[in-house]
């Protein structure tokens, strides 16, 4: 009696270690046909045999041991599959001012999270729609301007507005710009991508501007219609080394510079000159980020060239960036690029060099520095090497949540007229009033009403006055921009 007692715990004992050693095993896997949670390694092994029977050939909820068997004839019940049940969808977020970044920012909205959907999580999206009116004082004559087109820089039909990228009309409504961003976010080991599909006459004029002629694409052209709509798309992988290796490849959006295309990501509406003339609007290539603290990151650009998407030499374009956060209030940015970029020439190089510090906030107070140098030896126009500088202020201040005017002040220089086709000195005053209205009443969108007044100043004759092209060195503006962010 004694040995059958023993016999029979020992029996019991085995059994329960058998169960479980397969609940262990099948636990660090996952268990198969149950997709509510692919993990219950957390799980007591009461818990785990309380769970549907699962690819034993039993049946679902098993039999004691004292039981007999199911009749042969019987078939075991096919567990019933359990729905993916979706997450909890969050709130949307507050739309902010200004939009950051040309990646999207970790407070942009996330799919994954405003749907409830889990294979979206990860997924960011904003995007705006951008007009205005400008009204030049010089009033200039669109017969004229138009008749001139091939002197100016800045490619586009009716260019009365002189000095600028994109508000480039005068007393005429203009819808400038509609625009999405998505962004799959890599995560460690990961891949994602960007994607900014854009349409206006932003994009116009960017594409004009780079091939140097209005009208439908031609063969020879670096740019094509593709650029007119896609302004950003790329593909990312977060290599696992160290702290993540991002790798993006495609089109970008240029990092140089402390603005940008879009106009909402700016502290003014209108453009700088430095940006307009001093800088690349896109790249296309490689980009390697890494970033080494919390604080400090390093990118290295290996790309076509100025604004080609495709190359028009054999040469590259490549420099490194670097980007420090050295205290609470003070960040900094440097960037450089070197590169051939004159067509079917891979000798004579092409350097920019930029320079960022955002200062702030204190007490309301923002404040922006941005510094570029240009250099390129043995130029086509005329003049051996050309040398284009620039440097600009900002100053912003929050008088309310919804009321943050901005003050620019910028001197550009261009010592050859390689960047703006004049030899000229110039300086620049623009004050923007940013009025955001229905911020957080709105479910994340919000509108910005922009007024500007700018007052540019040269030391040649570049604006046009009425009837007579450049004749006057002076320009006074006055307009408005109206984004809708969501």
């Amino acid at each position: 009696m004694r040995r059958s007692f023993l016999t029979a715990r020992l029996s019991f004992l085995a059994v329960m270690g058998v169960l479980a050693f397969l609940a262990e095993a099948v636990c660090e896997d996952g268990i198969p046909g149950d997709p509510r949670n692919p993990r219950r390694a957390d799980l007591s092994l009461g818990d785990w045999l309380s769970l549907p029977a699962f690819s034993f050939g039993q049946e679902t909820g098993g039999a004691a041991p004292s039981q007999a068997p199911p009749p042969k004839e019987e078939k075991a019940k096919e567990p019933e599959p359990m729905p993916i049940m979706p997450m909890k969808a969050s709130e949307i977020p507050e739309a902010s001012w200004p939009v950051v970044g040309i990646y999207t920012a970790p407070d942009t909205k996330d799919l994954g999270k405003l749907s409830g959907i889990p294979w979206l999580e990860g997924t960011k999206i904003r995007g705006w729609v951008d007009t205005n009116y400008v009204y030049n004082f010089n009033e200039p004559d669109r017969t004229v301007v138009n008749t001139n087109q091939g002197a100016s820089i800045v490619k586009g039909h009716n260019v009365s507005v002189e000095g600028r990228t994109f508000d480039i009309h005068h007393n005429s409504f203009s819808l400038s710009l509609a625009e999405i961003e998505i962004e799959k976010v890599p995560e460690f080991g990961g891949v994602g991508f960007k994607l900014d599909m854009a349409f206006g006459e932003t994009q116009e004029i960017m594409v004009d501007t780079i091939r140097g002629s209005l009208g439908p694409s031609a063969p020879g052209d670096s740019v094509t219609d593709f650029d007119k709509v896609f302004q950003h798309a790329s593909i990312s992988y977060l290599a696992p080394v160290g702290r993540g290796l991002r790798i993006d490849a495609g089109k970008f959006v240029t990092h140089i510079g402390g603005e940008t295309i879009t106009t909402v990501k700016n502290w003014n509406y209108s453009h700088s000159w430095f940006y307009t003339y001093a800088i690349p609007f896109q790249d296309t290539g490689v980009r390697l980020n890494y970033q080494w603290t919390d604080t400090f990151y390093t990118e290295f650009y290996f790309l076509n060239g100025w604004n080609v998407t495709v190359d028009n030499n054999r040469g590259k374009t490549f420099g490194p960036s670097i980007g420090w956060t050295a205290a609470p209030w003070l960040a900094l940015y440097t960037n450089y690029l070197v590169g051939p970029e004159q067509t079917e020439n891979n000798g004579d190089m092409r350097n920019i060099w930029d320079t960022q510090a955002f200062i702030g906030p204190f007490k309301g107070w923002n404040f922006m520095i941005n510094y570029d140098l240009g250099y390129e030896h043995d130029v086509p126009t005329g003049s051996d090497n050309a040398l284009w500088t620039s440097i600009a202020g900002y100053a912003r201040y929050a008088v309310t949540d919804w009321f943050e005017p901005s003050l620019r002040i910028e001197h550009f220089y261009d010592e050859e007229g390689f960047a703006t086709g004049v030899h000229q000195d110039v300086w620049s005053y623009t004050l923007t009033l940013n009025f955001k209205i229905g911020l957080g009443k709105s479910k994340g969108s919000m509108i910005l009403l922009r007024p500007e007044l700018r007052y540019d100043r040269s030391n040649e004759d570049f604006f046009t006055d009425e009837n007579v092209f450049r004749e006057d060195k002076d320009q006074v503006t006055l307009g408005m921009g109206a984004s809708w962010l969501f």
